[in-house]
Order: structure tokens, then sequence, then C-alpha cells
């Protein structure tokens, strides 16, 4: 713990106090956090129950120094860390001088020119999915079908290959994954993690389907000679000074993209699509530009940029809900804040989006939704790292670009043929789970309602014949 003196720490609940309260094993949960801003303040400092010193950070510049200005003194987080047992040397959970040669070889496939090619499948397949709901008064469960949605577009549009039909493996991997995130963080997880104990007999029979999945595909590619334009042949292809990725690389990164991509995006949409439904101004302020830009015909990729309003909706979506809810460093050595915190080495660090994209300072009345909060003018108001739904620093999310267009798209698409509504419009809020992500507690029902069709636009068959464009490769 370092030669640091007891009084020198930044205020924070005290362990006897936790033990006594039942909030010493709360480093998971939002109100914990939530609580420690309000009654500590801006920098919160406390013990985690494996004895580690965490610093809780809720000032907007005391995040930008913890995600970029002190990056070089830090790690992931203790969790991302462990998940390297499930994800291995992807994106998300690799260190430098790693992390860095994976994304320069993987940046290409999320340059806008590749995002503009990506916009037919995320409408395609969107179509593809309203295709089977009824057309007067049906009850959807969004979030199952935000999931296969989002794992649909997120392989075709970067692996090129649609995954529908193992779908339910990715649902089942994905909750052992969310299981496996207390399991983490308990004292002695290190040593637990080599029995089948907790949620690891169910990960390894998870990561068994996965890997057959996924080194199936890469072996189909190389048995085809063919790797394809997509991401999945980039990194197939791909070569530096260090030489190409093994397959086993490979596989690490498909197996991010697939597990972490389509998770947060799925969430994201889920309560976007709820939060369309329950305000019926707002969704009908959104048919209005989606009319204005697209006319009669389904939005395409061009129009992204040209749809303002409905950037604003999922922004604030995102800024209710935001799906990555926390942000973890470590400390690998001991050095001084530009504020004079000092941090000694192997201290947790972490910063909260649900904190501080609720703080009342940056979001006056903070729990109404207002999608005029994300106006040029308004964004130009607040501090940089007020909002921070994708991360920051040379680690923010590399598919932050992939996953605006894919909302934006997907919103289009929908409420130009659909009217959403709630069957309980009096329910003020969703309860949430917080795992790996923040997820809905419960199933999530949104009434939809086919537009007439003097109201909606061309058909799917129209559209594609209209465009001659090609949507299969």
């Amino acid at each position: 713990m370092g030669t640091f003196e007891r009084n020198k720490w930044p205020s924070g609940p005290g362990l006897t106090s936790r033990i006594w309260d039942g909030t010493l094993f709360a480093v998971d949960s939002p109100r914990f956090y939530q609580e420690n801003a309000a009654r500590f303040g801006d920098v919160v400092s406390f013990l985690t129950p494996n004895g580690f010193r965490q610093f809780q950070f809720n000032h907007p510049e005391l995040i930008a120094d913890m995600l970029v200005r002190d990056a070089g003194h830090h790690l992931r987080g203790v969790v991302l860390r462990r998940a390297r047992g499930i994800l291995g040397d992807g994106l998300l959970t690799s260190e430098e001088p790693l992390h860095l040669r994976q994304r320069r070889l993987a940046q290409p496939a999320f340059h806008r020119t590749r995002l503009a090619g990506y916009g037919a499948e995320i409408v395609r397949l969107t179509r593809e999915m309203t295709d089977g709901w009824k057309a007067e008064g049906d009850s959807v469960e969004v979030h199952a079908e935000m999931v296969q949605l989002t794992l649909r577009i997120t392989s075709r549009c970067l692996l090129g290959t649609d995954v529908h039909d193992s779908i339910q493996t990715f649902v089942d991997s994905m909750q052992v994954f969310n299981d496996y995130l207390p399991f983490a963080l308990l004292p002695g997880a290190q040593f637990l993690e080599r029995f089948p104990v907790g949620p690891m007999p169910g990960m390894r029979r998870a990561l068994a389907a996965l890997d057959e999945l996924i080194f199936g595909i890469i072996r189909e590619r190389r048995a085809s000679g063919v790797f394809g334009d997509d991401l999945l042949g980039m990194l197939m292809e791909a070569g530096d000074e260090s030489g190409a990725m093994s397959d086993r690389q490979v596989r690490d990164e498909a197996l991010t993209i697939l597990l972490a991509g389509h998770e947060t995006t799925a969430n994201a949409l889920t309560f976007l699509l709820w939060l369309t439904a329950k305000h019926p101004d707002v969704q009908a302020r959104m048919r209005d530009e989606v009319r204005a830009v697209c006319g009669d015909r389904l939005p395409q990729a061009a129009d992204f940029r040209r749809l303002n309003y409905l950037e604003r909706v999922y922004a604030e979506s995102m800024r209710l809900y935001p799906p990555a809810w926390v942000v973890a460093r470590t400390a690998t050595e001991e050095y001084t804040m530009r504020t004079g915190e000092r941090i000694p080495k192997g201290a947790h660090l972490i910063a909260s989006q649900l904190v501080v994209h609720h703080d009342p300072r940056w979001w006056p009345d903070p729990m109404r939704f207002d999608p005029d909060r994300f106006t040029d003018e308004a964004k130009a108001s607040r501090p940089k790292f007020a909002y921070f739904p994708f991360g920051g620093g040379a680690r923010y999310c590399i598919g932050e670009g992939f996953a605006w267009m894919e909302g934006v798209l997907m919103l289009a698409t929908l409420v130009q043929q659909w009217t959403l509504k709630l069957p309980d419009p009096t329910l003020e809020s969703l309860p949430i789970t917080p795992k790996f992500t923040i997820r809905p507690r419960d199933r999530v029902e949104v009434l939809v309602e086919a537009l007439p069709p003097s109201q909606a636009s061309l058909t799917l068959a129209d559209w594609e014949d209209e465009a001659s464009v090609t949507l299969t490769r």
C-alpha cells in the first residue's frame, strides 16, 4: 500500500461502516458510487474487500486526467484483466504495446468510408426484424430483438457471416460472462478460477462453443484462399514489423467484437426504444425529420449525418442509461496527479458514466429526458468528460462511429414504419441490472403498430430494386 499515512487519503466510506451497512462488497453497485459522489465530492477513496485502495473520480477534469493525461501510469481495470481468460488478448483486454498494434491493424475497418458501406446492411436487417411483427398492436420484447439484431449486424458487417443460427450460443455466453463479474471481484478470485466453482463450469462450456464457431469461420476463410475485405479478412491478412496475426489472435479480436460489441449496443438500443415509446412527442419529431431527409425511401448511410435530431435522441438515451457504466484502471506505479492526489502502486481507479451523466452540475434536472441537451451550443457549454459513453483517451471504443450509425439508422428505419407505445406509460424509469454493462432488469415490452401505407416508406423489395444495391456478399 506504499508509505502513505491514513489521514492523507481523500475522504470516503470507512471499512467498518461498510461492514455494518452491508456495502463492503458493493463495489459493482451504481447506487454505491452515486452515494459516494453525493456525500464525499469529486474524489472518493476507500478500501476494496481484497485490500486495495480505490479512488473514485466524479469530475470531468479528473476523469480526463485519469483517461488521458495519466494513462501511461495505468493498466486496465481488474475485471477486464481477468477477462483475458475469456476474450484473450483482444482490443478490450490487451495492454501496450500489443494494444496499439492491434488498433492500427483494425482501424481501417472502422474508417468513415467503410462505415458508409455498412448502412445498407443495418437497414436491411432492421427491416427483416420488423417483417416478423404484427401490424396491429403487437407486443415486442425489444431487448431480445435488439440482441439478435445487433449480433447479426455486427457479424455481417465486420465478420462477413451471419450468426443467426448461433445466436443462442452468444446469448448464453454473455450471460455467463455477466455472472463472472461479481465473482472476479472476490478476494482470491484468481485462485478460485482454477476450480469448477461459481460461474467457471459454465464459462468453460461457453468458451468451447464460441471457439468452435470462431475458429470454424477462420478455417473456412483460409481454406477458400479468399480472406475478404471485412474486419476479419483484414486481420487475417494483416502484417507489420511484428509479423502476421496468428489464428488465436484473430480469434481474440473476432470474439471481442461479437461479444463486447453487440452487448453494449443491444442494451443501448433497448433503452433507446423504450424512451422512444415513452415520449410520443419526441417520436413524432423524429418521424418528421426522417420524412424530411429520406422522403418515401428507406434510410441510407448518406442520411446518417443529416438525421441530427435522431442522433440527439440516441445521445440523450445513452446519457440516462449508459451501457458501459464504469471505466476502471489499475496504477502500475506510484505517482501524483496534477491536482495533488497521490496514487499508490496497485491502486484501483474508477470513473462512472452513470454518476457523471446524472450530475446536476452538468445536467440540470438530470432525470428528465431532453434530447436538446445535445445541440451544438449545449455541448459546447459542458466539459468534455461530462459525457463519455464510449470511454476516452487511447482506449476509447474503436467501434464508436459504427455504434452511432447503427443506432441512428435502426431508429430511423423503425419510426418511418412503426409507432411505438408502452403498455404502461406511467412507468417513470426502467429498472436496471449492473453487470459488465447496464442491462434492463426485466423484460422490456413495447407495443408496435404499423403506420398506414400512405405514411410509410417503400417496401424493402422496392427499395432494393430502386437503389440497385446488392446487400449480400
